[in-house]
């Protein structure tokens, strides 16, 4: 492992994954705990719950998927898939020497990795846990997957022509940033102003974002063979639900969340008035559902 570089004081290392630099951020001791991002999401987002994690007794590992903050994007021709992500999960863990099972954590998308982690390794799983996550009742047939896979790769492999053509260093930039994602109860720091300056919409980061977007559909129906074949483990789990303030949307949300408990055999945990960036606005919150797994 080597210091992050490139920015003044990044937490976190980078560490060599798979033939590609990703950056690792691991803080706290105690249990093991991997905590996923949400699509388009690095490791600034998860700060004020990574914070309180790691206060409340876990030890909290947590990485930009490629393209994302501070890791290297994907090599030309290559595109993100629920399995291969799944072996990034466990290659992270080995790296940081974690020979206990992990509690396994994910904040929307990556609610369909950490459920296929729980289901490809069991034995190294102490505890699911989805906040708001992305779970589709029916398959996504929308865009067949050849047609995913091949603008997935487009995307990444052309992101940076696409910025220059459009005239633009980046997209989208930070006033974006500050729509989608609500400050903590303590506020951003000046770091995370600098570091989603400087990190967020750049050429990697978009085509990332739109790459793993393009291909949910297939990760979808991957995780649902898996659901077939490869049982979850006997583990405590459960989804925190973001519900919304809007009545109707509240309802369908918490009912569709629900489904998802079920078919998880999830314990279900309800932060009303929520926005989905849940894990930024309602940190404490959050943490307490996690802390009341009592894992380890």
């Amino acid at each position: 492992m080597t210091p992050g570089q490139g920015i003044d004081g990044p937490p976190g290392v980078l560490t060599t994954v798979g033939g590609r630099r990703l950056h690792v951020v691991d803080e706290g001791a105690g249990p093991p705990l991997l905590l996923m991002a949400a699509l388009g999401s690095s490791w600034w987002d998860l700060d004020p719950l990574a914070s309180r994690l790691a206060a409340g007794g876990w030890r909290v590992i947590r990485y930009d998927r490629p393209g994302y903050g501070l890791s290297d994007p994907p090599g030309r021709g290559e595109h993100p898939t629920l399995l291969g992500e799944v072996d990034r999960m466990a290659a992270v863990l080995d790296t940081a020497g974690v020979q206990t099972p992990a509690a396994v954590v994910g904040h929307s998308l990556a609610s369909l990795y950490v459920e296929a982690f729980g289901r490809v390794h069991p034995d190294r799983t102490a505890a699911l846990v989805v906040i708001d996550g992305s779970f589709s009742m029916t398959p996504v047939h929308l865009v067949p997957r050849a047609w995913s896979v091949w603008a997935a790769r487009w995307l990444s492999d052309h992101a940076q022509a696409i910025c220059v053509w459009l005239g633009v260093d980046r997209w989208p930039r930070e006033r974006v940033w500050r729509l989608v994602v609500p400050p903590p109860p303590e506020g951003f720091t000046a770091d995370h102003h600098r570091w989603v300056g400087q990190l967020f919409g750049r050429a990697p980061f978009l085509a990332a974002l739109v790459a793993e977007n393009a291909m949910f559909g297939a990760m979808d129906r991957t995780l649902r063979r898996l659901r077939h074949t490869n049982p979850l483990p006997a583990v405590p789990s459960r989804v925190i639900v973001a519900a919304p303030r809007t009545p109707g949307w509240r309802q369908f949300w918490e009912w569709k969340q629900r489904r998802y408990a079920a078919l998880l055999g999830a314990d279900v945990d309800v932060i009303p008035r929520a926005r989905h960036f849940v894990v930024s606005q309602r940190p404490d919150e959050v943490a307490v559902a996690i802390d009341a797994l009592a894992v380890g």
